[in-house]
């Protein structure tokens, strides 16, 4: 290991380096290098959409009690430098606390382990290579110490006995000495009712750190020597998971790093890489896909058709996306017109947002339980309606919200026609809102009757109570594929891809308010024309599994909804009307948008069908 300072031309390698390096190091060599990424993470929006400052001053509070302790401090030695949350000496011990806004079920530290082997948990990895790098560089500059690594997690199965503690907890705008911006969060209420009443667990997980020291200290060195040149030889780890989602793929720019890793490769959606979960392949075409890769045979177009058999409900979906590669044209299963024959009117199309935090709202609540924050509905009453009806709601007050939340649902939804959703989350969130209800005791018998009729009844295999709830992803799974959807089926790209050339749907009465273009004179995706609020910058930074994000204005996907909602409540703004104003009309139009986007996916397939 190196333990000189840095010259003035070489790089220090810092624990966010170390743990980007880690998943892979040519992304390191273009993040120091400075290359446009796709992922412009706002840190500050993500210390909020996390819970992160609530954690953090409630862990502050409860430590204070120690008077050695020093938050964020910073260690350097030789090239390596780490910020660690809480630095204690007592004696010939130093404690370094990582504070994470995670949750844990008990202080066991098995939890940390395989169940099989001594090895951790790859669900716990990135946090234990983080605390071991901050060890490593502890060590090497306290060598008369013993370091004892802890990690302050939050036990999500310990109730809350201090009532609204979210409000007791302030923030303070930064003074210049944090990262990115982010304010300093102080708890404010009853420490010591605090101490003796908290949700906190304290972990030592020396353990797990002595189990990756060896890995992280030539890892660490590995990627120093990467950096400075001396490693040549080591070529791109190229696969189908990670270069898929890569940040460094969809840069716009002369430098661009996953082309610099693979070279000529065909355009996103005929790379072999985007074919639809290619990450769940089976054992053949998983074999094929890698022995193309090997021979830099990049073209999905080129991969013999026998490959895409079997897969089980994989299978029809490669196989409409391989025929849309080969055509140029959409593909329509005759299924996909059955669909508009299986539903009651009123249709109504629906969509909802929701949070975690992990401070709960009332005495008595658990860390993490679910905040149904926000609906849109919209509404065809009748198969020759020439009105499109719509309703919302978003909830605006800090308390807690699901009770309210149903009851505006149920006063719009009512009590007949299919809801149309995209995807189970829907279904999965009333699941969840109910067994929330019912262990409080706040659940009426007549909303429970409701919420049966609305996601239905099975024992076993047999239907006894059919659901409401029609999931158009699962259709457009089965029977659909757009050539610009490249693989994914993700409402967003379908929207995408469908609108781009549906001239019938921009001149729509119902959409036309949707319809701009771009300086080429292109119909823009609607959900690029969705406006930032005064004073509020999103840029997103994870959408779904299926697609890698693009920097868009204002909130334009589920995690922005909930990083606006958060920062809204319980944010340096929270206090201010102005702002606050401008985040409601945003969610709201985002809200709006995704029930929208339904309907019109819904009429173009119904025009294309018919």
């Amino acid at each position: 290991m190196q333990e000189m300072g840095a010259t003035m031309n070489q790089v220090m390698l810092t624990k966010s380096n170390f743990k980007l390096g880690s998943e892979c190091l040519h992304k390191l060599k273009y993040y120091k290098a400075k290359y446009p990424s796709t992922k412009n993470e706002n840190e500050m929006l993500k210390f909020f959409a996390e819970g992160g400052f609530m954690v953090e001053a409630i862990a502050h509070a409860v430590m204070r009690e120690n008077h050695n302790v020093e938050f964020e401090k910073t260690l350097e030695v030789g090239r390596f430098s780490a910020r660690v949350d809480a630095f204690e000496i007592t004696g010939d011990q130093l404690v370094l606390t990582e504070i994470k806004a995670k949750g844990v079920k008990s202080p066991d530290l098995d939890q940390f382990f395989l169940k099989t082997k001594r090895v951790v948990n790859g669900d716990w990895e990135t946090y234990m290579l983080d605390i071991t790098f901050q060890v490593m560089v502890a060590e090497m500059m306290y060598p008369h110490l013993e370091v004892i690594p802890q990690l302050c997690l939050v036990n999500s199965n310990k109730t809350c006995g201090i009532e609204a503690i979210y409000s007791k907890v302030d923030l303070i705008p930064d003074n210049g000495s944090r990262d990115f911006g982010i304010p300093s969060a102080v708890y404010t209420g009853d420490v010591d009712a605090l101490r003796s009443d908290h949700f906190l667990e304290f972990i030592n997980v020396r353990e797990c750190v002595d189990s990756l020291m060896n890995d992280v200290k030539a890892g660490a060195q590995r990627m120093l020597d990467f950096l400075d040149g001396k490693m040549p030889e080591v070529a791109p780890a190229i696969s189908t998971g990670k270069c898929k989602l890569c940040e460094y793929r969809d840069a716009d720019e002369a430098r661009n790093g996953f082309s610099e890793c693979w070279g000529e490769t065909p355009p996103r959606g005929n790379h072999i890489i985007d074919l639809y979960r290619v990450g769940n392949a089976g054992k053949e075409l998983e074999s094929e896909v890698e022995v193309r890769i090997a021979k830099r045979q990049f073209n999905l177009a080129d991969l013999p058709e026998h490959f895409l058999d079997g897969g089980k409900s994989y299978e029809a979906p490669r196989r409409h996306q391989y025929s849309a590669v080969h055509t140029g044209k959409e593909v329509f299963t005759p299924q996909l017109a059955d669909l508009f024959t299986e539903v009651t009117y009123p249709l109504i199309f629906m969509d909802f947002e929701a949070s975690r935090i992990p401070v709960p709202y009332h005495a008595g609540m658990k860390p993490y339980e679910l905040v149904a924050f926000q609906f849109s509905c919209h509404i065809i009453e009748s198969p020759d309606s020439t009105d499109l009806l719509h309703h919302e709601w978003l909830n605006l007050k800090d308390v807690y919200p699901n009770e309210e939340f149903l009851t505006n649902l149920r006063r719009v939804v009512g009590d007949t026609g299919t809801i149309l959703v995209w995807s189970h989350y829907e279904a999965s969130l009333l699941k969840n809102v109910r067994e929330q209800l019912r262990e409080r005791g706040a659940l009426s018998e007549e909303m429970e009757k409701w919420l049966e009729s609305v996601l239905g009844e099975k024992d076993g295999k047999e239907i006894k109570i059919p659901s409401r709830i029609l999931d158009l992803l699962k259709k457009s799974v089965a029977h659909y594929h757009h050539p610009e959807m490249q693989g994914s089926h993700s409402i967003k790209r379908v929207l995408d891809a469908v609108w781009s050339g549906a001239s019938d749907l921009w001149i729509h009465p119902w959409f036309k308010d949707y319809y701009e273009v771009d300086a080429d004179g292109k119909a823009l995706d609607p959900y690029k024309t969705l406006v930032r609020p005064d004073n509020f910058e999103y840029l997103g930074d994870s959408i779904d599994e299926d697609e890698v994000n693009d920097q868009e204005r204002g909130v334009t996907d589920g995690v922005g909804a909930m990083r606006a909602y958060q920062d809204m409540l319980f944010g340096l703004n929270r206090d201010n009307p102005a702002i606050r104003d401008s985040m409601r009309d945003s969610l709201l139009r985002y809200c709006e948008l995704d029930t929208a986007a339904m309907v019109m996916i819904w009429e173009y397939w119904k025009q294309k069908t018919s």
